[in-house]
């Protein structure tokens, strides 16, 4: 097996589909934030939460939540001015 190969089996498998979403597109800051972290509360360790916000401060507030707490921050992406965050609860 090639080490590309190896690392595809290696690596955990996530159903980002099947992932707790919050929407708080719209929501001004702080409330993106603290709409991810209730969300959170209510999910069983390595459950996953996407997060949908429309504000651009959200990139640096979850970064800097999930450094501080621990709480993986798994996949990001920005699509037409929209920012998704995949975390994993812990």
């Amino acid at each position: 097996m090639t080490d590309i190969a190896n690392a595809a089996t290696e690596a955990p498998e996530f159903d980002w589909e099947s992932a707790l979403r919050v929407d708080a597109r719209s929501l001004p800051c702080p409330q993106p934030l603290l709409a991810m972290r209730r969300a959170l509360k209510t999910l069983a360790p390595g459950a996953l939460l996407h997060l949908m916000a429309t504000d651009p401060a959200s990139r640096e507030d979850i970064r800097s939540f999930c450094r501080l707490s621990g709480v993986p921050l798994l996949r990001t992406e920005c699509p037409g001015g929209e920012f998704h965050y995949w975390l994993a609860a812990i």
